[in-house]
C-alpha cells in the first residue's frame, strides 16, 4: 500500500511494509480473537531523596508500544499540511484564535490546534534548542558544526526527518530565535515548525525587584506569589509583556505564551507555607508584602472566618484558588492586550499543583490552554486526566514537560551522573524510546490532549548537570534508537488517533 503527501516533513509516496491492510478507522487486521497489546517491560529507577532506587518494573510491565498494537496498522506516510496537520478533518467547532494563526478548536469531540493552513494538528515536539553552554558543548559544537548556520540547517533537518511539528528557543529573557538560525529551524525543508516561549512574568518582577523596588525578595522565606500582590505588579506585567510580545506579532509560526513555569501553588501534600500557597503564611507577612496580607485578611472577612485557629481545609483549597484566579487574571490580561494574536498557553503547572482542581480551574478559567509538567510517573494515571477534562472545562490541555534519562549516555566514555532533573533512570536510549511511545499512546487515547513537548533537546553537561534528557548528546550525536521510536510514533499520530476514537 502507497501512502502519498507529506506528514511532518517527509514528501512523496512511501511503502507501509507491514504487510496489514490497514482498516479505515486504522485497524489492523489482527481481529478481536488477539490481545489489543503486546505490552513490553521496562526497568526503570528512581531518583529519591538524594540516591537512586533500586532497579524497578512496579507499573512499566503493561509499557505500550506502537509495534505491540495488534489491531492497529502502523503506516510510513500520511497527507497533511506543512505543519503536520491533518485535512481530513471534519468541522470545527468552539473555536478559539485568531484566523491566519495558531487557534484551538474541539473537532469530532475532540480538541487539536488549528495550524495556519487550516489543519488540525496534535503539537509534539522539544525544547530549548539552541546550542548548549557549557565549555564541552562549546567544544563539540566548534568541532562539529563550526557556525550557527551548519548547525541551525542539521538541527531542523533531524527533528523534522524524525517527525517533531514543535520548538522552543527557551530564553529565561523571552526572546526569538537568532536571526543565523531562525529560518533553518523554523522552516527545514518542506516543513514549517511550530514555536512557543514563556514570558516568565512573575518571575522576572522577583529577578528585577532590586532594581525596581531597592530590594531583593527573600525567595525560600516567602512563597513568590505573594508577589503578586505588590503595587507596582499589575503595571510591571503590562509593561514586561508589551515590550516582549513585540517579538512576535505578526508571526503565524509562532503559537503563544507561557505565561510562567512550575510557580508555587501547592506544596507536596500541604505542606510547606513557602512552595505551596497557604493562607496563614499570607496573614503573617510583613509590612514589605502587605498587599499579599490585606488580601488573606480580605478572604478571611469574606468567609467569615473568625481567627487563624478557624481555617479548615476548605478554606485553604479555596484560598489557593483565588490567589491563583488572581494571577491569571491579571497575568492573562496583560498579555492579551500586547498581543492579541496569539494563545496563551497556561504556567506549566507541576507537582501537586496540577492534582488541584481550584488551580486548574483558575488556569482554565483564563488561558486558551492548560498546561502541565508531568513526572514521578510511568505513564499518565487515567483519573488524573479525566479529572483535567472536568476541570479544564472547555479547553484542551498539552503535556510541556516529560522525559526519562538512559544508563548509557556518556561524554568521551564517561557516564553521566544522571542525578539531576526529575526524570527517571532507565538503562538504554531504546527503553527512553518505549518509555516515549508509551507516554504519548495513553495521552492520545485522551481526546482533550492537544500535544505534549518533551523535555529536551541537548544532554546537559557541567558540574552535576551532566544529564541524558537530549535528543542528542553533549557531542551533538543523535540518539537513533530513541528517535527511531520517536518518529514512528509521530508518523503515525493521526491513524491512532481513529483508532483510539474508533474504539468508543
Amino acid at each position: 500500500m502507497l501512502l502519498c503527501g507529506i506528514l511532518l516533513g517527509a514528501a512523496g509516496c512511501t511503502e507501509d511494509t507491514t504487510g496489514r491492510e490497514a482498516a479505515p478507522d486504522g485497524s489492523g487486521g489482527g481481529g478481536d480473537d488477539q490481545p489489543e497489546y503486546d505490552y513490553v517491560t521496562v526497568e526503570y529507577r528512581k531518583w529519591q531523596n538524594g540516591s537512586f532506587n533500586a532497579w524497578s518494573t512496579d507499573g512499566s510491565s503493561e509499557t505500550r508500544t506502537v509495534a505491540g498494537m495488534n489491531r492497529f496498522t502502523p503506516v510510513d506516510g500520511y497527507a497533511g499540511t506543512a505543519w503536520g496537520g491533518r485535512l481530513d478533518h471534519g468541522t470545527p467547532t468552539s473555536v478559539t484564535g485568531t484566523e491566519g494563526f495558531f487557534r484551538i478548536a474541539k473537532i469530532d469531540g475532540r480538541w487539536y490546534f488549528l495550524d495556519p493552513d487550516g489543519g488540525a494538528v496534535i503539537l509534539h515536539g522539544t525544547q530549548h534548542v539552541r546550542p548548549g553552554s557549557s565549555d564541552e558543548h562549546a567544544a563539540s559544537f566548534a568541532s562539529r558544526y563550526g557556525s550557527n548556520d551548519r548547525w541551525s540547517r542539521e538541527t531542523g533537518e533531524l527533528l523534522a526527518s524524525n517527525g517533531f511539528n514543535y520548538i522552543s528557543y527557551g530564553s529565561n529573557r523571552i526572546e526569538r530565535f537568532p536571526d543565523d538560525m531562525r529560518d533553518n529551524l523554523l522552516e527545514p525543508g518542506r516543513q514549517r515548525m511550530a514555536y512557543a516561549e514563556n514570558l516568565y512574568l512573575l518571575r522576572t518582577f522577583m529577578w528585577d525587584m532590586t532594581a525596581n523596588l531597592g530590594y531583593a525578595f527573600e525567595d525560600g522565606t516567602y512563597n513568590r506569589l505573594v508577589l503578586a500582590f505588590e503595587p507596582t505588579f499589575a503595571d510591571y506585567v503590562e509593561n514586561l509583556a508589551r515590550e516582549k510580545c513585540a517579538a512576535f506579532v505578526g508571526d503565524n509560526r509562532f503559537v503563544g505564551y507561557y505565561l510562567d513555569n512550575e510557580l508555587p501553588f501547592v506544596a507536596y501534600q500541604n505542606a510547606d507555607d513557602v512552595r505551596g500557597v497557604e493562607l496563614k503564611h499570607f496573614l503573617a507577612l510583613p509590612d514589605r508584602y502587605r498587599g499579599a496580607r490585606e488580601f488573606a485578611e480580605a478572604f478571611m472577612e469574606q468567609e467569615g472566618i473568625a481567627s487563624t485557629g478557624a481555617i479548615t481545609e476548605a478554606d485553604r483549597e479555596k484560598f489557593r484558588a483565588a490567589v491563583a484566579d488572581h494571577y491569571y487574571r491579571v497575568t492573562s490580561e496583560a498579555v492579551r492586550k500586547a498581543d492579541p494574536q496569539h494563545l496563551i498557553l497556561g504556567s506549566r503547572l507541576h507537582d501537586w499543583s496540577k492534582y488541584t482542581q481550584g488551580i486548574v480551574q483558575a488556569c482554565a478559567r483564563y488561558c486558551d490552554v492548560v498546561s502541565v509538567n508531568y513526572y514521578a510517573r510511568w505513564q499518565p494515571e487515567d483519573d488524573f486526566l479525566a479529572n483535567l477534562v472536568t476541570w479544564s472545562a472547555d479547553k484542551p490541555f498539552i503535556v510541556t514537560e516529560f522525559y526519562v534519562k538512559g544508563a548509557d549516555a556518556s561524554y568521551q566514555g564517561r557516564p553521566y551522573a544522571n542525578t539531576e532533573g526529575g526524570g527517571w533512570l532507565v538503562r538504554t536510549q531504546r527503553d527512553r524510546g518505549l518509555f516515549y511511545q508509551n507516554f504519548c499512546l495513553r495521552l492520545l487515547e485522551n481526546r482533550n490532549c492537544a500535544g505534549w513537548m518533551h523535555f529536551e533537546y541537548n544532554d546537559g553537561y557541567g558540574g552535576t548537570s551532566d544529564s541524558n534528557k537530549g535528543v542528542v548528546s553533549v557531542e551533538y550525536e543523535p540518539y537513533s534508537d530513541f528517535l527511531e521510536l520517536a518518529g514512528e510514533l509521530h508518523r503515525n499520530i493521526y491513524p491512532l488517533i481513529d483508532y483510539y476514537d474508533a474504539a468508543r
